[in-house]
């Protein structure tokens, strides 16, 4: 499932809000976008292009497409719609892996066929395209929506701390203890916590997908236990991954969760009063529902937390301010409304 689905609730709920229930429908991504495809490649060459037989005024890409993969997976579906007389969008838009030139070349095709708006998830993506599409917006990642879509549903759990980690080995976590060498320490509703990282999630302490492909090749192998609760929290592992990618790995631990609809992780997220995670979007729609994130990736898409206030994620638990995100969010929904479509 990864985080992609998460701001597509968003945009959802956005794009109804522009443009109303009735004309706003999802596809499916190109197939270059397939686990274990070479995305350089663009497309697969078997897999239909059905994007560039829609019958719409508009489409509407979302989240990180902008990076050296863009052209080649979209240009020529860009290409074929125009010629159709179909414009197109790039919403809660940010970066991925990309260089000098591979922005160059972006920006040279955006000459030749613009966006006709785009709104950005940070302030990197906004100041590097400003100058290049007439309709741009510095705004927000529309994950940050989603408790406008899904109301979440109380649990007899009591207090919940959803411990994520996809990339990397959950580390050991003490309440209290302050005998326990740890690697990391912070306190917390009146309590002092440390974690301590062992195996590959020593190798991987704050990077980003460094060791995502060791984490799968050794979860058959035995690992130590983890607790169901830890000080006074239920704690619950959601797993981002589509369910079951790998058994093994998905469901290593008491507690796991994992699954094909992003409606529970929402719910997971809604009811978290602390989010440890290695993933950007399970700090985001934590923070999203009023609540504490502590993010253990080091990455760039960490930008669209500091969008909304969330600085210093990386070094201890936040909260974010939802009056700041409401008008935030307000002010992005009137910008689209007030554009000539």
């Amino acid at each position: 499932m990864g985080n992609w689905i998460f701001f597509n609730l968003g945009a959802d709920y956005v794009l109804k809000q522009v443009f109303g229930n009735d004309n706003v429908s999802m596809i499916f991504d190109q197939s270059a976008y397939v686990p274990g495809w070479k995305k350089s490649k663009g497309k697969m060459p078997w897999a239909i292009d059905y994007w560039a037989h829609l019958d719409v005024d508009y489409v509407v890409m979302l989240g990180p497409v902008i990076s050296r993969n863009f052209l080649p997976i979209w240009k020529s579906t860009l290409d074929t719609l125009k010629k159709r007389g179909i414009r197109y969008m790039i919403l809660s838009s940010g970066m991925m892996k990309h260089n000098y030139d591979d922005i160059t070349e972006i920006k040279k095709y955006f000459n030749e066929n613009p966006p006709y708006v785009i709104t950005t998830r940070d302030r990197d993506m906004y100041e590097t395209f400003k100058d290049f599409v007439p309709k741009i917006y510095d705004g927000i990642c529309f994950a940050f929506f989603v408790p406008d879509y899904y109301k979440p549903v109380k649990t007899d759990l009591g207090p919940v701390m959803a411990v994520n980690f996809d990339k990397i080995d959950e580390p050991y976590i003490y309440v209290d203890e302050s005998n326990k060498k740890v690697d990391v320490e912070f306190n917390f509703e009146d309590h002092h916590y440390g974690m301590k990282f062992k195996g590959l999630a020593s190798v991987g302490l704050r990077t980003d997908r460094f060791t995502d492909a060791l984490i799968y090749a050794s979860s058959p192998l035995p690992r130590g236990k983890r607790p169901a609760k830890i000080g006074d929290y239920t704690v619950i592992r959601p797993d981002h991954r589509f369910c079951p990618m790998f058994i093994r790995k998905a469901f290593r631990y008491v507690n796991s969760f994992c699954a094909d609809i992003p409606h529970t992780y929402a719910n997971i997220y809604a009811e978290s009063k602390l989010t440890l995670s290695d993933r950007v979007h399970a700090c985001a729609l934590t923070l999203a529902y009023g609540n504490a994130a502590y993010l253990f990736a080091k990455t760039g898409r960490s930008a669209l937390l500091t969008r909304v206030g969330a600085e210093g994620i990386n070094d201890h638990p936040v909260k974010i301010d939802l009056e700041n995100l409401a008008k935030e969010k307000n002010n992005l929904i009137e910008w689209m409304r007030n554009i000539q479509y």
